[in-house]
């Protein structure tokens, strides 16, 4: 007999006990997750009422989180055991080019397939020839089913030519897995390798990780849920629609962070901690305005969990060619604190916005975009900071 809820007792709170256990490792972990405030005995008599409100039934709630036969889920592999999750090396991390975990020798491949299970975590650290800021940092994270195959057919025919035109990769790699979803760590949270895995990199086997990977223990694999991720294209899947950072929890989760615009220069995201932030474009501003920019910079004022990653998400809508999207102010990299909500941000965003719109001499270009002269952008960034700081909800 259910209530109106669809609650049965019993089977439906035996449904949710195995869900909190072999998808979110606890009830903590899914409270937390869901941002449900009660802890302890006081989740069990709450379970229910928060699963109907947020999923519409407990059905809906076991639906969202059936397990697919073929592919385990990224909160799954982490919390397995043991987890099914691995540790291996990249020159960089560009899963929209290539969309597969590669090997070069075959034996490597079959060692990492019969190890593991399909959805397996692979995390990925920039290797000696990684940009500066990615070298022996955590960097991404690829999600592998079982498939297999040869590299060239996870790629574009342009990236298997430029592979096969450089030295460095020429031949290597061809033994692939394929990747069906893959996250990259917000460069804000980026973790050196050695203290995300200590126990992985203790032997300081470099070569071995990058050639077969290296399972990580539970402790390392639970290190993954303190970065901020921003889910990527992979190259052979369905394109996003400007997904969005958060924390890993959230964007783990089957009930994913959002909602986000589909809009090309605005992205809503999920509530949590923001940094404001305000970005230049670099290039002939001259020429992107069709008059004279008088020395002036283009501008956009806002906030982000991520500054970074937004920047990025604006550049990802041009051309790879001579306009591109620069950071120049941001509270991470001014080792200011985030603002404890969007509110906060929001507050400072707008006396951002006030001061570039009132300037002499500035004017709004629409929306969050400015053309003002470095001294007008500096007040903006003072006083919208000193705003969110004083804001009181």
């Amino acid at each position: 007999m259910s209530d109106k809820t669809g609650y049965k007792p019993g089977g439906d709170a035996q449904a949710i006990a195995r869900i909190a256990r072999e998808y979110y490792g606890s009830y903590r972990n899914m409270f937390e997750v869901h941002g449900w405030p009660e802890r302890s005995n006081n989740m069990m008599t709450a379970q229910q009422s928060h699963v109907v409100k947020a999923y519409g039934s407990v059905r809906a709630f076991e639906g969202m989180h059936r397990r697919n036969a073929d592919l385990m889920f990224p909160m799954e592999a982490i919390y397995a055991d043991p987890p099914n999750v691995w540790l291996t090396s990249f020159y960089g991390f560009g899963p929209w080019n290539w969309g597969f975990l590669g090997f070069t020798q075959e034996n490597a491949r079959r060692g990492f397939i019969e190890n593991s299970a399909p959805g397996a975590l692979v995390v990925i650290y920039g290797a000696g020839k990684a940009a500066d800021d990615e070298r022996y940092n955590v960097i991404g994270i690829l999600q592998c089913s079982h498939a297999t195959g040869h590299a060239q057919q996870f790629m574009s025919p342009e990236e298997w030519l430029k592979k096969e035109a450089n030295p460095d990769s020429k031949g290597k790699w061809n033994h692939a897995v394929k990747v069906e979803r893959a996250w990259r760590v917000t460069p804000e949270t980026r973790v050196p390798v050695r203290e995300f895995a200590p126990d992985a990199t203790g032997n300081e086997a470099w070569q071995h990780i990058g050639a077969r990977g290296e399972k990580l223990t539970r402790k390392e694999a639970d290190n993954i849920l303190k970065l901020d991720l921003q889910e990527v294209d992979v190259y052979g899947q369905t394109a996003l629609l400007h997904a969005t950072p958060g924390s890993a929890r959230e964007i783990l989760a089957p009930s994913r962070a959002g909602p986000v615009s589909q809009s090309a220069y605005t992205v809503r995201e999920a509530e949590g901690p923001k940094h404001l932030y305000i970005l230049s474009l670099s290039g002939d501003a001259n020429a992107f305005l069709g008059e004279p920019a008088k020395g002036h910079l283009i501008v956009k004022a806002g906030f982000s969990r991520s500054p970074k990653s937004r920047r990025d998400s604006l550049n990802s809508a041009f051309p790879n060619l001579a306009f591109k999207w620069k950071v120049l102010y941001s509270g991470v990299e001014h080792g200011l604190d985030a603002y404890p909500t969007s509110a906060h941000a929001l507050a400072g965003e707008k006396a951002m916005q006030k001061v570039l719109c009132e300037a002499p001499h500035a004017r709004s270009l629409g929306g969050e975009f400015f053309l003002a002269d470095l001294n007008q952008i500096a007040k903006a960034w003072e006083a919208g900071n000193r705003t969110a700081w004083e804001f009181k909800q």
